[in-house]
């Protein structure tokens, strides 16, 4: 049974398993004074280049039931009429991107 999202930026990946509730973040930067004790190795980009360096980090991730978690918040911002963390405006936005995300994939998908 596998749970796991990787994200893909510019300089960073970050993989995360939900089941194993691990998560790893691979980043490149530029080396500017001095190499960082999270550096892994130095990469020589070439001439006139300069250097970089792969950093690892594996951030600690705290125990956590997040459905009951969302539903204590959602129990509590009825119980005291308040505003909860995630609104209806932030679901409604979350689909709308969902949306851009299929249909840029279904553009891409007809084009191939």
């Amino acid at each position: 049974n596998m749970r796991k999202s990787r994200f893909f930026q510019k300089d960073t990946y970050i993989a995360v398993d939900f089941l194993q509730k691990e998560v790893e973040v691979v980043r490149i930067q530029e080396i500017h004074a001095k190499k960082s004790p999270h550096a892994v190795f130095t990469v020589d980009m070439g001439p006139d280049k300069g250097s970089k360096q792969i950093l690892f980090n594996k951030p600690e991730v705290k125990p956590l039931n997040a459905i009951k978690a969302e539903m204590e918040s959602f129990h509590s911002a009825i119980i005291n009429n308040a505003v909860p963390p995630v609104t209806i405006n932030d679901g409604y936005s979350a689909l709308e991107v969902a949306y851009q995300i299929i249909g840029k994939i279904n553009q891409t998908a007809a084009n191939l």
